[in-house]
């Protein structure tokens, strides 16, 4: 009840804030159109950001991937002679 009621507070500080100043809730120059020499590099680092979370999330994929893979595959025969023979739980 006390979290929800902070809450609540916090949302309604923050809407009247908004309201009451527009002027400190609208985007920076850069975003706004103004032209200035800080425009291509914002926008450089933006996509350098989005390269590194491309390659993360591709390099996480392809070792899932990899371990689905090998997962699936079948024992080598050497493994499974060895297997056979000494029974599962031996296998080291």
């Amino acid at each position: 009840m006390i979290r929800s009621r902070r809450f609540l507070t916090s949302a309604v500080c923050s809407l009247a804030s908004l309201l009451l100043w527009p002027g400190m809730a609208s985007a920076c120059s850069v975003c706004m159109g103004a032209t200035s020499k800080s425009g291509p590099a914002v926008n450089g680092a933006i996509f350098l950001m989005l390269g590194f979370l491309v390659i993360v999330l591709g390099s996480i994929g392809a070792f899932m991937f990899n371990l689905a893979k090998r997962a699936r595959s079948p024992l080598p025969p050497h493994a499974e002679i060895s297997q056979m023979t000494t029974g599962p739980e031996d296998t080291k």
